[in-house]
């Protein structure tokens, strides 16, 4: 864990921009790379160098390069979201918060970066409907590093925030009403599918068993996924009317199987027979 900053010139657009030249083909060279982004009109294309975003997409998981004389490419989970994004932006967009939000758990450890992601995102969950005061969040962030991880004056700041909320207010349906954060209406049902699966993979549930829909379960799932908690029964509902997951109603309360997966190394998951 060497760092807590999140890249601020790394957002949606650029992000995508990548996948897409690189669900073509491997980049040889930066100067290649740019030329054919140009030749596209993208915005990427546009910039001096794209070395951030490369970096953010490596720090992501979804492009590698075996050495400094081989292209970059991507990996095997890039090239499932450059499909993503070449049919939906908006899924593209929930997909990549999700790989934030599930690169640090409680559970596992992880990146320091994405621990920060969902502190600043969870922390606006927790008191939404607010106003983003990007001071406070630093400071928060900052005094949350040292009490977790005992790092003093960890590499985070306000262009940190930046790059955390290109991604947060570019959600669909969005979170963002002007500069004040709410609890989104709905989400992807893809997404809530990822999370419940995450969240059986983390609590030690083992394949085919259920997990139990407590508060905290619930909570966490909203959390994560920024939504309010109607937002989650109707998702919840969409996914058992599509034959992804199975509710089940007994004496211990309510629970839910997880009957497939899409998407495999996005978020934690279990192994499938």
């Amino acid at each position: 864990m060497t760092t807590f900053h999140v890249r601020h010139d790394f957002h949606p657009t650029l992000a995508r921009e990548a996948l897409l030249l690189l669900r073509n083909a491997p980049a040889m060279s930066e100067q290649e790379f740019l030329a054919l982004a140009r030749a596209h009109d993208f915005e990427i294309g546009r910039r001096r160098s794209p070395a951030k975003v490369f970096a953010s997409l490596r720090d992501l998981g979804l492009v590698y390069r075996e050495n400094r004389h081989m292209p970059l490419a991507l990996t095997r989970l890039g090239h499932y979201l450059a499909d993503v994004a070449l049919h939906d932006t908006s899924l593209l967009v929930e997909l990549i918060h999700l790989r934030y939000c599930w690169l640090w758990t409680p559970e596992t450890g992880g990146e320091g970066f994405a621990w920060a992601y969902q502190s600043v995102a969870g922390l606006l969950w927790d008191e939404a409907p607010t106003l983003i005061d990007t001071d406070r969040l630093v400071a928060m962030v900052m005094a949350g590093a040292e009490d977790r991880f005992s790092v003093k004056g960890a590499s985070f700041s306000s262009s940190s925030v930046l790059g955390i909320l290109h991604w947060l207010r570019a959600l669909s349906p969005p979170c963002f009403i002007a500069n004040v954060f709410h609890h989104r209406p709905s989400c992807a049902p893809e997404a809530l599918l990822l999370t419940l699966e995450a969240l059986a993979t983390v609590s030690g549930t083992p394949f085919g068993a259920a997990v139990r829909l407590d508060a905290s379960t619930r909570r966490r799932a909203c959390r994560i996924l920024l939504i309010d908690g109607e937002a989650f029964d109707e998702t919840l509902g969409q996914l058992e009317d599509l034959g992804s997951v199975m509710r089940r109603v007994g004496e211990s309360g309510e629970m839910v199987v997880v009957l497939e997966t899409s998407l495999p190394g996005l978020a934690p998951q279990r192994m499938f027979p």
